[in-house]
């Protein structure tokens, strides 16, 4: 859903006359922190036997979720990361309040065609989802149930924090090509964003 997030937003930012050299001129600050928490969650995915993280791995997630929300509160300057960092406390609220895992639709992976996704979650090998039928609660409106289907190429299953997130990377993407940009002899200056009706 965020990769096509960014190719909507690219769109939109062509159509409306922005330039896509802007994107490489974006300066995301603590973009680390980003990296350092998509390598958590890519351990997490590719080793999910090993003991510590059988043990730990929940926290592990937590954390890279946390580290994702710590680069948001530190870029809310940027057009369309408010929406962003509101989608990301929505999943980090259904998490916390979960056991530390996100609560997710059986029936919807089935229709996505996701049955590889399912049996590792009944089998317990994917640690950080858990079926959305076993939620008691009110958290279970924010868990992944909003089904993507095949024909789709990349059929999934997200929540609304999800689509919030892919929102503001629309805004984002799309807004920081539209800004004006003035180059001096290898320094650029960022004059603001150029007005659209």
């Amino acid at each position: 859903m965020f990769i096509e997030a960014v190719i909507l937003g690219i769109i939109i930012g062509l159509v409306r006359n922005g330039s896509i050299r802007n994107i490489s001129m974006t300066k995301i600050r603590g973009w680390f922190l980003i990296v350092l928490a998509f390598l958590i969650q890519i351990f997490l995915m590719i080793m999910p036997n090993i003991s510590i993280v059988k043990i730990y791995g929940r926290y592990f997630y937590v954390a890279s979720l946390a580290l994702i929300i710590l680069t948001l509160l530190i870029n809310l300057n940027k057009k369309g990361m408010w929406i962003i960092l509101i989608g990301a406390i929505f999943n980090f609220i259904v998490i916390f309040m979960n056991d530390f895992k996100m609560p997710i639709s059986l029936e919807g992976l089935k229709l996505a065609g996701l049955q590889n996704m399912i049996d590792g979650i009944k089998s317990g090998d994917i640690i950080n989802y858990m079926p959305l039928n076993e939620v008691g609660n009110w958290t279970k409106h924010l868990g992944k149930y909003i089904v993507i289907p095949k024909p789709y190429p990349m059929a999934k299953v997200i929540s609304v924090g999800d689509v919030l997130i892919s929102l503001g990377i629309i805004m984002l993407v799309q807004g920081e090509m539209l800004k004006s940009y003035l180059t001096t002899r290898g320094r650029m200056i960022r004059v603001g964003y150029r007005p659209k009706l």
